[in-house]
Parts: C-alpha cells; structure tokens; sequence
C-alpha cells in the first residue's frame, strides 16, 4: 500500500505553541552533540537519557548496526520517556548510529510529544497511512534506504511480519538483524534514578497491601477487598499497571493470574495478594497471604516453605551469581518442606519499565534453571514463590529486590511473615 503522500521529519518546535520546553544539546559518550527537549515534565534528567542513547550505541557498534527500530512500548519509554496506553497503534523510534533518533508517532497522539519526551524530531502516522511504509520514507529520508544494516526486534510483540515484509520489498538493498537484545540488555542494568522511582511504587505497594489487609474479615468478598485496594493505589498516584492486583479469597487463591470473586472469607480461611503499584511505567510488586482465625497447618507450613525459598535466595543473591543457582537454592526450601510439587513456576524475573499486558520483564533475563548469565549490580527483580494447590489454596509471599555491589536490597518496607487475624 503506497502513501498518499510523504510523511516528512518534522520539528516537534515547529507545531507547539505557548509550550514551555528549552531546546538544547547534551554531549554523548561518542562525542555527538544530542539535540533535545527539556522540561520539568520529563520523567527522568536530561543525562539519565543520555546514558541510555550511550549504551544502546554501543550495542549497535558491537553489532555493527548503522540503526536501531524500537517498537515495543516499554522500549519507546525506555528510549525516549514517551508514554501512552496507545501503543496498540503505530509507534516506532529510530535510532541511527551516533544520530538523533526520531520518533514515528501517531498523528492523533503526537501531542503527547512534548508532554513526555525529549525527542526534538518527529515523522507523523495518520489513521489512514499504512505504517511500514512510513518506516521505509523515514529510513530514506535518513539516508538509510541502501546497503545498511538495521536493527529490528523480532522477538517482540509489537514488530509484525508485515512490517518486516515491507522494509525487505521495498529496502531490499539493507540487511534487517535481530536487535531485540541489544534494547532488553540495556534495560537489564537499572541507574540509580530508575530505582528511585521503583522505591516510589514499592512504598504505594505497601501502603495498597496493609489497606488490604485490614479490608480481610469474615464475611467480605473477594471483589470489595480488591475495590479497596485498587482505591488506595489510585487514589495516592499510581498509574494503571500492567496486570490487575491479583486478589482472592478462600479456595479461589490457587488460580494463576485471576483476580476478585464474589465469594466471601470463611472464619477460618486464606487472603492471598499481588499487587504491583507504576510510577512513570516503572514497577515494583510485592506478594502476601494472610490468614483468618484458625489455618490450617498445612497452610502454614506452606507460607514457611515460600518465605524460607525468598529468605535464601536473598541470602545467595550476589553479583557474579547465576539465576539458576538462585532458582535452585531457593527451590531446596519448598522442595525439603514437602511442597516441591506445588511451587511450579520461576524464582523471579526482572521488572522495571511495564505495560500491559506484564508488569514484569521476564524475557530479558529470569532467576530460573538453565539461565547462567551471571547477576549484575543493578538488576531489579520480582521473586514469587508460591503453592498452588487446586481447589485448596494458593499461598505465596515475595519480594521485589535490587542486586547490590555486595548482595541484594528488597525494595519494599512491609515484613515478610505469617500474618493471622483473630
């Protein structure tokens, strides 16, 4: 399908009035004067996006890249700190070797330009466009249409296999190479900014969680306990996250990934709680159960075994340490309890910059068996342990944790222990 007619880089200053930004330029670790658009509404500092275009050239240069498309949401943000929920439409970042990237938006959202990003050049995607071919007009506009090689993401959601049969049909003469590691390796190590704003939506976890908790009483539901925490983190500046708090009552806690539920607690019965709190797309989630007057022992013992799995595999996690061996050793925990059956998935993933329909980023790098990259300070990670056993109970308890120079730090403040309401 051909345009209806060009689709031209365009200054974002040329189409904004009475919008308070500075157009400037930061130095790159090349040497390459970055033009941007700075504001007190960017998410992060002018230098913090500097440090991530530095690292993603030289990813390119390991690779020999002469650009990089983004596609995905979370690697937009991560680029260029641009937000939306629209990503179900066209939006692409090109990022040319040692080059100011520009931003492919579209024409109904690229007000939000200026609101969130620092990119100072822009192509705009009409409704009516066929987006690919946009693509191929900017790549030629950046001389970028003959004899290159470019970076694509083919292990993402978002990079469709019509948009890489058109780049092929109609640049046939560049090369398309899989760069989907090198924007998932640069979002594996987080800065010190980026694990503030996790340490902002771990505390709005924390304070959703104890809401929770003091909702879990005999005779309420499911559904109004997950109202109210829901409440709490609205109320106090969370973002929409990128999966629903999962909250359940009773026997329906065994259920991977469900939420809510008319049925309502028992004298005797099990809460269980994930939830996750966004500030600025950045994630942090926090797992609990707690219980109502007189549990079971079997339940006990199963909150024991996933406390003790997370409470180890703190203890192990260091830099230089491999994520199976953080998997292993905390499965010896639940496996030496009697609940190695139960305890089905992964130690952990990574988490930081979220959209729906995750809030993790377990295909950058996973705490699992056979995953031996060794741990880096700076990786921030999940880790749920959990039991699920059908039709009984669901019981887990986790952290969210930062690697150290010398060990780990969990982000959240709340304790990881037996809670029982009498």
């Amino acid at each position: 399908m051909a345009l209806d007619k060009d689709r031209d880089i365009i200054e974002v200053a040329e189409h904004t009035e009475h919008v308070t930004f500075q157009q400037s330029t930061r130095r790159t670790a090349s040497g390459y004067e970055l033009p941007m658009i700075l504001h007190d509404r960017l998410a992060f500092s002018p230098e913090e996006y500097v440090r991530r275009y530095d690292v993603i050239q030289q990813g390119m240069a390991r690779h020999g890249l002469d650009a990089v498309l983004a596609r995905g949401p979370e690697n937009i943000t991560y680029v260029g700190g641009y937000e939306t929920p629209g990503y179900y439409k066209y939006h692409c970042v090109i990022v040319p070797r040692n080059g100011e990237p520009v931003f492919l938006v579209r024409d109904f959202e690229w007000i939000n330009t200026p609101e969130f990003a620092w990119s100072t050049k822009i192509a705009k995607v009409y409704d009516w466009d066929h987006p690919p071919s946009v693509t191929v007009n900017v790549l030629r506009q950046l001389g970028l249409g003959e004899g290159k090689r470019i970076g694509v993401e083919k292990q993402g959601f978002f990079y469709t296999v019509d948009e890489h049969e058109t780049l092929v049909r109609d640049l046939p003469g560049n090369s398309y190479v899989d760069a989907t590691g090198i924007l998932w390796d640069a979002r594996m190590i987080k800065s010190e900014e980026e694990i503030a704003v996790m340490r902002r939506s771990a505390a709005l976890v924390d304070k959703a969680m104890l809401a929770g908790y003091e909702a879990t009483r005999p005779g309420t539901s499911a559904d109004a306990i997950n109202g109210i925490v829901n409440k709490v983190l609205l109320e106090n500046g969370g973002e929409y996250m990128g999966l629903p708090p999962f909250i359940l009552a009773g026997e329906r806690s065994c259920l991977p990934h469900q939420t809510g539920g008319a049925n309502r607690l028992q004298e005797n019965d099990l809460m269980y709680f994930e939830i996750s709190a966004s500030q600025r797309r950045y994630t942090a989630a926090l797992m609990r159960t707690i219980f109502l007057g007189k549990p079971k022992d079997e339940w006990i013992r199963a909150a024991e075994a996933c406390i003790g799995a997370v409470t180890r595999a703190m203890e192990v996690i260091k830099p230089g340490v491999t994520p199976h061996e953080a998997d292993t050793a905390a499965r010896a925990v639940t496996t030496k309890a009697g609940f190695g059956d139960y305890f089905r998935n992964r130690l952990g993933y990574s988490i930081g910059v979220s959209y729906p329909p995750d809030w993790g980023e377990g295909e950058i790098i996973s705490l699992r068996q056979d995953e031996h990259r060794p741990l880096v300070a700076g990786m921030t990670f999940h880790m749920p342990p959990l039991c699920l056993k059908y039709r009984e109970y669901g019981i887990g308890f986790s952290e969210s944790i930062v690697v150290t120079k010398k060990g780990c730090e969990r982000l959240s403040k709340l304790p990881r222990e037996v809670v029982i309401k009498t």
